[in-house]
């Protein structure tokens, strides 16, 4: 075969080869544009230790091929609950796929301070057990101080005042409302009820002002603390006066 004629043969033969690999190249991207997959994002950049509510975080879609690792895909709106109420081990910024290693569920071991609203503290008391068991995270209760106090005619007696209405409970024990499946709530049940052989009584974190804490502070060097629950909906503060054995028996 002539030189001549040669060259243009292998000239030719590689741009086919080019050409075929520009055209497989394209139709890759373009299978893989058709394949598309929901994913969440977060519409505002979320903090490190934020609690992530539903209305955080929106499903887009994008194509299979830039799905990253371990991202959070959307089907139905139950796959909101794989997120919803989780805390953001880092900062993810606005737009950014969630994946599972950004996220860690709510709990103790992800810190209180998730959960406490700004401008406020959170303050942890023991109370008994039995009454732990009847309350749950959101819950509102008041704080009751018992005390003795001197008397106007000099002697020392009892007496019960309201210290703080409408207080929020931000947790109770371990449970800071995560919203647990059937098993875990299982096994945390099991390991609080070990705990309880040692003890008789349990946490509640309480959202107070830095005003309020200082005073429940104070009042617990003074007295016995304790708690009573708040219906639902009733955010009402009372004029309560104080509580003393002589009103009890002359009522």
């Amino acid at each position: 075969m002539k030189k001549g004629i040669f060259l243009p043969l292998v000239v030719a033969l590689l741009a086919a080869i080019v050409y075929a690999m520009i055209v497989s190249s394209a139709e890759k991207k373009l299978n893989a544009s058709k394949n598309i997959k929901q994913v969440f994002v977060p519409i505002r950049d979320i903090k490190e230790r934020e609690v992530i509510k539903r209305d955080f975080i929106k499903p887009v879609p994008v194509p299979a091929a830039y799905l990253q690792k371990d991202a959070f895909t959307y089907t139905t709106d139950s796959d909101f609950k794989s997120i919803e109420n989780a805390v953001a081990r880092i900062q993810i910024p606005k737009g950014n796929q969630i994946s599972k290693y950004a996220i860690t569920s709510l709990s103790p071991e992800a810190g209180l301070s998730s959960k406490i609203p700004v401008q406020m503290r959170g303050y942890v008391i023991n109370v008994p057990i039995a009454t732990a068991s009847m309350i749950k995270p959101d819950d509102n209760v008041d704080v009751l101080l018992t005390f003795e106090a001197l008397m106007k005619t000099g002697a020392r007696q009892k007496v019960a005042i309201t210290l703080l209405q409408n207080v929020k409970v931000l947790g109770v024990g371990s449970d800071l409302g995560q919203g647990l499946d059937a098993k875990t709530a299982a096994a945390m049940k099991s390991k609080e009820e070990d705990g309880a052989a040692f003890t008789d009584s349990s946490t509640l974190a309480l959202s107070l002002s830095p005003r309020d804490a200082q005073y429940l502070a104070l009042a617990q060097s003074e007295g016995d603390i304790s708690v009573i629950l708040r219906s639902h909906g009733d955010v009402t503060n009372f004029l309560i006066e104080v509580a003393t054995f002589d009103k009890l028996f002359n009522n």
